[in-house]
């Protein structure tokens, strides 16, 4: 990895787009919304990707 940003937390899209030459993966990422447990009181199955490429993760 180039980067020593963690990824871990990231979609798989997203934390192979911080590759060199794999920049558009982050279109390929489809793990923008959290996907919480069915009946598990706010535990979550699939948690969004935090990746700053994200809109939702921009400031402001």
């Amino acid at each position: 990895m180039t980067t020593t940003e963690d990824t871990s937390t990231m979609s798989a899209e997203c934390a192979v787009a911080h590759q060199p030459g794999y920049a558009y993966l982050h279109r390929e990422c489809r793990q923008t919304k959290d996907v919480p447990l069915p009946g598990g009181g706010g535990i979550l199955l699939v948690p969004r990707c935090n990746c700053p490429h994200h809109r939702y993760s921009s400031p402001g």
